[in-house]
């Protein structure tokens, strides 16, 4: 729900509404109006069943209806599997004012056949597309505000006690601040070693500590924690393995973030540990402000030995476009402790090192060490390669911004020689502080090089769009003639 109170939400409605005669469609924007069939799966309205979590951030009017500006936002709901929800949780944090929920509201929701779907509460409209029963992409779609974000399942047995063992954890807060970091949780109290990047300054091996213990989650799998540098936090429990954390709104912060257990080998890790081919993808702002930003995504390969051999990045960064730079080298280091350095040597330009603490040597969360950005993000151990072909059906998100801030949600189902290509986005004019909605069903081609970079062409909407495939049909993307990226994950059969 975004939380405007009842009249400042008809005023974004109708700001919108007041303008709509002058909202062109720009189609080559990515926006459209189609009506959209399914294309395909065993997926129903009994696929959404249960209790689940969404982390989000975007950019609305905010609350005083006097202005624009960013959110993040967490929502707890619970889903009946025949088109009903009830949403426990929506925790709010934007400058211009934060919100908490103060009951519980009730929804709907539709899903079709493909996994696409839409849900509906409190006044506002978001478009989602499932990955599987228990994960998927999501968007809001409304006139006031737009959003990208991805929801998951919550154990809900896993809520009888705060999160314990090892984790790594990566956060963001936008036009701010980047963190990554490795920590142990006992009864609650967290001790451990973060870096932080402020813009424009790197804070490395800090120690990070709580003082105020994480307080065992209620029904929603909630609960809060406080670090002794001060700031305070909701945690959100997926599983015992999993939790999203958010800034307490009254802490002024837009921090959002997640935490997953970290698996050491025996011994704790070292560079042989980190042995073969890895996919990145990242995204944040930069010193420029506003709308500007970065997305970034790649390969590269380790000897596990320290040295990198091969590989490729794409990056846009403020409008300047980096197109399949070569990786002609470049070092890593990966301590006992899972935290790691990747220095990249590219051919033809440059790229940010990269800080990362790794989960189980497969996966790592990490934040580039600029000056100019708070960039973060995942990199992933690639699996299939070499790559021929895309062959099945995939969900995808992505945000960023060309003429306005834009957020799509969708999927893609390879053809024979192309694709076709279903999506919802929202395109917000921060201007004017009006969202244009929208579907569109198209299709597209593709070029695969054995690496995995695949080069796309989506009609009616970009023929500069960039895959990298840590898997088949799974990896990272950057849109080249704007400066838009996102994420895909290859749907589960129904």
């Amino acid at each position: 729900m975004h939380p405007l109170a009842t009249s400042k939400r008809a005023r974004g409605v109708l700001m919108a509404l007041a303008a709509m005669t002058s909202i062109s469609l720009a189609v080559g924007c990515g926006s459209g109006i189609g009506i959209i069939h399914s294309l395909g799966g065993g997926f129903s309205k009994s696929s959404l069943k249960g209790q689940y979590v969404i982390s989000q951030t975007g950019i609305g009017v905010n609350q005083a209806g006097n202005g624009v500006n960013a959110f993040s936002e967490t929502i707890v709901f619970t889903s009946d599997g025949s088109g009903n929800i009830t949403v426990t949780v929506d925790d709010f944090d934007q400058v211009g004012g934060p919100f908490v929920l103060s009951s519980s509201e009730t929804g709907t929701y539709s899903i079709a056949s493909d996994g696409t779907g839409a849900l509906s509460f409190g006044g506002s409209n978001y478009a989602i597309t499932m990955i599987d029963d228990s994960h998927f992409y999501i968007i809001e779609k409304d006139f006031f505000a737009t959003a990208s974000g991805f929801g998951e399942k919550q154990d809900t047995t896993a809520f009888t006690a705060a999160p314990s063992g090892a984790f790594v954890f990566k956060a963001h807060e936008i036009d701010t601040s980047s963190r990554v970091g490795g920590i142990s949780i006992t009864a609650g109290v967290v001790a451990g070693t973060e870096d932080l990047l402020s813009l424009g300054s790197l804070s490395s091996n800090m120690p990070i500590t709580t003082s105020a213990a994480m307080t065992v989650p209620d029904a929603n799998g909630r609960g809060t924690f406080t670090l002794t540098d001060g700031s305070s936090f909701h945690y959100y429990v997926v599983n015992s393995g999993k939790f999203y954390i958010m800034s307490n709104s009254a802490s002024g912060s837009l921090e959002i973030g997640q935490a997953e257990t970290q698996v050491a080998p025996a011994g704790g890790f070292s560079p042989a540990t980190l042995p073969g081919s890895y996919v990145f993808g990242s995204s944040g702002d930069t010193s420029v402000g506003g709308a500007a930003g970065i997305h970034s995504a790649g390969v590269f390969t380790t000897d596990g030995n320290g040295n990198i051999t091969a590989g490729a990045v794409d990056y846009v960064q403020d409008a300047t476009v980096n197109s399949n730079l070569a990786v002609s080298g470049g070092t890593y280091t990966l301590a006992s402790s899972g935290r790691g350095t990747v220095n990249l040597t590219l051919a033809g330009g440059t790229i940010s090192p990269q800080i990362f603490w790794t989960l189980n040597g497969t996966r790592a969360y990490f934040l580039a060490d600029s000056t100019l950005a708070v960039e973060d993000g995942t990199f992933s151990q690639q699996q299939g390669a070499p790559f021929t072909a895309l062959t099945s059906q995939a969900a995808f998100v992505m945000d960023g911004f060309d003429v306005a801030f834009k957020d799509r949600v969708g999927l893609f189902k390879p053809t024979n020689g192309g694709f076709s290509w279903n999506q919802s986005a929202n395109s917000f004019d921060a201007t004017t502080g009006i969202g244009n909605p929208s579907t569109l069903p198209t299709s597209g081609t593709y070029q695969v090089s054995s690496n995995g970079r695949v080069t796309v062409t989506v009609n009616g909407i970009t023929s500069s769009l960039v895959f990298y495939l840590s898997s088949a049909n799974t990896g990272f993307m950057v849109q080249e003639d704007a400066d838009i990226g996102g994420a895909f994950t290859q749907q589960a059969s129904q």
